[in-house]
C-alpha cells in the first residue's frame, strides 16, 4: 500500500511540476520575445503618449492583440492587473516535493555511487540541501556586488564556481543525481529571483503607485535584470531535469567538463536565438555552437578514464558498470512505475506476471540480465532490452546487486 501511494504521489508530483514549468518557461519566452520585438517610440514625436515605452501588434485567433509597455500613472493604475509567479514558485514546490520522494524519502541513497565514497544516505542529503541553499547565497551575493556592474566577469564567477560544485559533488553523488543536483541548485535560484528580487521589486513600485507616487522605473529594472537571469537558465536547466532520459552523459567518466560544455552551449543558443534581431548571423551561429559542444562532448566521451578500476572491489566495479550500461534510469530508486526496486531484491521472493512466483537467487539475476524476457515481474512492462556483458562484468553486476 505504501508503495502504491507513494506512486501515486509521484504520477501526481510529476505531472504538475512539467505543466507548472511549461507554462513557467512559456511565460519567460514570450515576455522576452515581447520585451526584444517592442516598438519604442519615435524621438521628437510631439504625438507619442509620454508613457509609452513601447508597443508592438500580434496575429493570433483571428485577431490583432495590441501590446503596450508603459509607465502607470498613480491616478489609473490598470484593473485587473496579472501578475506572473506562482507558475514558478508551483514549479519549485512540486519539484522540491519530487526530490524528496524520489532521493531523499529513501535515506539518500539514490544520490550516492558507492564506488566514488563511503558517505552515508543521509550524508548525501544534508550535502544535496547545504548545496542548494549554499549556491543561492553565492549567486546572489556575486550578483547583489559591485560585480553586477561588470556582467562579463559576474558570469564568469558564476560559472567557475558552479563547476566547481559539479565537481565536488561529483566525488559522492551518481551522475544522474550531479545533473539533477546542479539542476536543482539552478531552478531553486530562479525561483528565488522571483519572490526576492522580481516580485518584490514589482511589489514595491506598486505601493508606491498606490500612494500616488510616480512609477520609479529603477524597481521594474532590477527586477528584469533578474528576469534575463532566469531566461538564460531555462534551457539548461530542462536538459538537466530531462538527464535520466541520456545515461551515456550521466555515465560518463568526463562527466563534470561535459555538464559544462552543455551548460554555456545551451545559453550561447538562447543568445544567438534573442539576437537574430540585430545579428544577421545568427543562425549559423547557433549551428556552429551545436557542432563545437557535440564535437567537445564526443571527445570527453572517448577520452580515457580519469581513474581506472584498479583497486575497486567487484561490489564497486558492478555500481559503476549499473550507472554505465543506464541500468539506473529505470532501476532508480523511487522511479519504481519504470522497472521493479533493486533494493533488498537478492534471495527475496518475487511475484511474476504470470502468476507465478520465484526466488531472486544468483540464477534468476543472471538470467534477468541476460534474458529479462523469461520471467517478467509482475505490474512492469516486459520493455528491459538484452543486456551484452563479458562474464567479469555479468559477475561484477550480479556481486552488486545482492550487495544493495
Amino acid at each position: 500500500m505504501e508503495y502504491e501511494i507513494a506512486g501515486w504521489l509521484s504520477v501526481i508530483f510529476r505531472f504538475v511540476h512539467v505543466i507548472a514549468s511549461i507554462m513557467w518557461i512559456g511565460n519567460s519566452i514570450l515576455f522576452t520575445w515581447m520585451e526584444l520585438n517592442l516598438i519604442a517610440p519615435k524621438a521628437g514625436d510631439e504625438n507619442t503618449d509620454k508613457d509609452l515605452l513601447g508597443q508592438l501588434d500580434m496575429l493570433h485567433g483571428g485577431g490583432v492583440f495590441h501590446l503596450q509597455k508603459r509607465v502607470i500613472n498613480p491616478g489609473a493604475i490598470p484593473a485587473p492587473l496579472h501578475w506572473f509567479m506562482w507558475q514558478s514558485y508551483t514549479t519549485w514546490i512540486t519539484g522540491t516535493l519530487l526530490l524528496i520522494s524520489v532521493f531523499y524519502i529513501n535515506g539518500g541513497a539514490p544520490l550516492l555511487d558507492s564506488s566514488k565514497s563511503a558517505l552515508t544516505g543521509w550524508g548525501a542529503i544534508g550535502m544535496s540541501v547545504g548545496g542548494i541553499i549554499a549556491w543561492w547565497l553565492v549567486y546572489d551575493t556575486i550578483w547583489r556586488s559591485k560585480l553586477k556592474e561588470v556582467p562579463a566577469l559576474a558570469v564568469l564567477l558564476s560559472f567557475a564556481l558552479l563547476m566547481t560544485a559539479t565537481v565536488y559533488f561529483n566525488q559522492y553523488f551518481n551522475g544522474r543525481a550531479v545533473f539533477l543536483q546542479v539542476g536543482v541548485m539552478l531552478g531553486s535560484a530562479m525561483t528565488a529571483n522571483v519572490f526576492v528580487h522580481i516580485i518584490r521589486n514589482q511589489k514595491k513600485f506598486m505601493k508606491a503607485l498606490l500612494a500616488g507616487k510616480p512609477h520609479d522605473l529603477k524597481y521594474g529594472k532590477q527586477a528584469k535584470t533578474r528576469s534575463m537571469h532566469n531566461h538564460y537558465m531555462t534551457f539548461p536547466v530542462l536538459f538537466m531535469m530531462l538527464s535520466a532520459h541520456f545515461p551515456q552523459l550521466i555515465s560518463a567518466d568526463w562527466l563534470s567538463p561535459i555538464l559544462g560544455v552543455i551548460i554555456v552551449s545551451l545559453m550561447l543558443v538562447k543568445f544567438f536565438m534573442n539576437s537574430r534581431y540585430y545579428f544577421g548571423g545568427w543562425l549559423v551561429a547557433i549551428f556552429i555552437v551545436f557542432l563545437i559542444a557535440c564535437g567537445l562532448i564526443k571527445v570527453f566521451l572517448i577520452m580515457p578514464a580519469s581513474t581506472s578500476d584498479v583497486g575497486l572491489t567487484d561490489v564497486q566495479k558492478g555500481a559503476k558498470l549499473f550507472v554505465a550500461q543506464g541500468c539506473a534510469v529505470c532501476h532508480q530508486v523511487g522511479s519504481s512505475q519504470l522497472a521493479p526496486n533493486l533494493d533488498k531484491l537478492y534471495n527475496s521472493t518475487v511475484q511474476l506476471a504470470d502468476g507465478g512466483t520465484v526466488v531472486a537467487d544468483e540464477a534468476y539475476l543472471r538470467e534477468s540480465i541476460e534474458r529479462p524476457q523469461a520471467k517478467v515481474v509482475k505490474g512492469y512492462p516486459a520493455s528491459m532490452p538484452p543486456v551484452s556483458l563479458t562474464k567479469e562484468q555479468l559477475d561484477n553486476l550480479i556481486a552488486y546487486l545482492k550487495s544493495r
